[in-house]
């Protein structure tokens, strides 16, 4: 018997919005993916080399830099964008790589049960990010 992998090409499809699971595109994935990485790889460094002498009160502030972190690689990995989910756009095809208004391909979302839609997924994607810095930072601080 012979195993065949069909291997999918996501860049090369086009982007399309669909509420409550895709509202940013390939470019925008990539820089988001990007920065959470540095972010967080950043975070843990520091807290690794300068913080670790300091007590671990204080080094449980690094759950801001992780939680920013950890939220762009969820938006990065599911192709959501938490800002445009609030002001109720989409952009597949952002120039920058993050959410701005001056956009030329911004658009609005049509339909009022689509935004929340969106935004049901935002709040979700921000209790995970918070859940998952805090635990990351309970363990960098007590380590």
């Amino acid at each position: 018997m012979k195993l065949v992998a069909v291997r999918i090409d996501w860049s090369r499809m086009d982007p399309e919005y669909l509420p409550g699971r895709c509202n940013i595109g390939t470019r925008g994935r990539a820089i988001r993916l990007s920065t959470g990485a540095v972010l967080i790889g950043l975070s843990v460094a520091l807290d690794l080399t300068v913080l670790i002498h300091l007590y671990w009160e204080v080094r449980l502030l690094l759950v801001f830099p992780v939680y920013i972190g950890l939220l762009a690689m969820l938006e990065g990995s599911t192709s959501f964008c938490v800002l445009h989910a609030v002001r109720g756009t989409y952009d597949l095809h952002e120039p920058m790589g993050f959410a701005t208004n001056r956009s030329r391909t911004l658009n609005k979302v049509g339909s009022e049960e689509w935004k929340q839609m969106d935004r049901r997924k935002a709040r979700r994607m921000h209790a995970e990010a918070l859940a998952g810095a805090t635990a990351l930072a309970l363990l960098l601080a007590l380590a």
